[in-house]
């Protein structure tokens, strides 16, 4: 019955194996089961049954995902509430304003991490200073964002400074 139903339907989903135990399931259960003339012709009939069952509800449910999509986008659960889309731009704000506020050093080394992907390697090349001090850098713009988050307010404590360098 496995070796059918992939034949006819392809290896899933629904996967074969579990629609065809399913099939036999239903057999078992059915009062009367003595009484069917072609048990066989039955479990088939009830496989091919459950397999487009299961077919028309995926299709269903992915009708229903594509509708939704632009939702989902907003967030993550299956209804976004006004309270958590509020807090989020609330702290989109803060944090626009705490990366502006970095020195130019710290702002340029996060955009260049969290923005467009670079790796610390990458940003060292490109601004010519070492691996450990991109990492640094990176790791004081993100604790001064996340106490920001935290505590609501921005607090640039802790951060490095500037340094000249010597020719």
């Amino acid at each position: 019955m496995c070796a059918f139903l992939r034949a006819r339907f392809g290896p899933g989903p629904p996967d074969p194996e579990d629609v065809a135990q399913q099939a036999f399931f239903k057999l078992g259960e059915l009062e009367g089961a003595e009484r069917i003339e072609s048990p066989r012709a039955f479990v088939f009939r009830v496989a091919i049954n459950l397999m487009l069952d299961e077919r028309r509800s995926q299709a269903r449910v992915s009708r229903t995902l594509d509708a939704s999509a632009p939702l989902l986008a907003i967030d993550s659960e299956e209804t976004p509430d006004l309270e958590r889309s509020l807090i989020a731009k609330q702290q989109m704000g803060l944090l626009e304003k705490v990366v502006q506020g970095l020195p130019d050093r710290h702002r340029q080394y996060l955009l260049a991490n969290r923005l467009e992907g670079q790796s610390f390697v990458a940003i060292a090349e490109r601004f010519g200073v070492s691996q450990s001090l991109v990492r640094k850098t990176v790791e004081e713009a993100l604790a001064v964002c996340q106490r920001a988050l935290i505590h609501g307010t921005a607090d640039y404590r802790g951060l490095s400074r500037e340094r000249s360098r010597r020719s």
